[in-house]
């Protein structure tokens, strides 16, 4: 069977939320590789960022604020898929599934697969490097999973992204 959604080129501005741990390495995605996310698996490096920054935050804090640094990015990307339905909201059922589950509850308690993975690795099957997914915490907003990218001022495989940070206080 075909992979059901669109995949395409995109280049945009992004925000995420760092935490104080992680902000030194910006583009290393190491919290979601180990422990998982929405979209991707224990051992599945991951980056998350959103089109907006109010969606950055509601996705870091999911209700529970803690201290983290909101940075800016810019993508150019060859094959992102969009699971979205161009508003902010699931493309179809089965996005709306993956929004709705207790991933974690189905991952680490009951040991099965949510369903965000399952749509994840078909994306990643289909040659994308990240998708366009609907926000779970801030209805309406767009945030964007990457599995394959590297710093823009490099070479490297996947999505080129680079954090815009003209005095370079995050790597410090």
């Amino acid at each position: 069977m075909a992979f059901p959604y669109p995949i395409a080129p995109l280049s945009l501005p992004l925000w995420r939320m760092l935490q104080i741990r992680y902000q030194r390495g910006p583009l290393s995605g190491e919290g979601a590789r180990l422990h998982g996310g929405r979209w991707n698996r224990v051992g599945q490096p991951a980056l998350y960022l959103a089109r907006d920054p109010g969606t950055a935050v509601a996705e870091f804090y999911q209700g529970l604020p803690k201290p983290g640094t909101l940075a800016p990015y810019q993508l150019d990307a060859n094959a992102i898929a969009d699971f979205t339905d161009g508003h902010g909201g699931p493309r179809d059922a089965a996005v709306a599934a993956a929004l709705e589950a207790e991933w974690k509850a189905i991952a680490f308690l009951d040991k099965d697969v949510p369903p965000g993975w399952s749509l994840a690795e078909a994306a990643i099957a289909a040659g994308a490097e990240g998708a366009l997914t609907p926000s779970a915490q801030n209805r309406g907003g767009v945030t964007l999973v990457l599995w394959r990218w590297h710093d823009a001022g490099e070479a490297g495989d996947g999505a080129a992204l680079a954090l815009i940070d003209p005095m370079a206080a995050v790597r410090e």
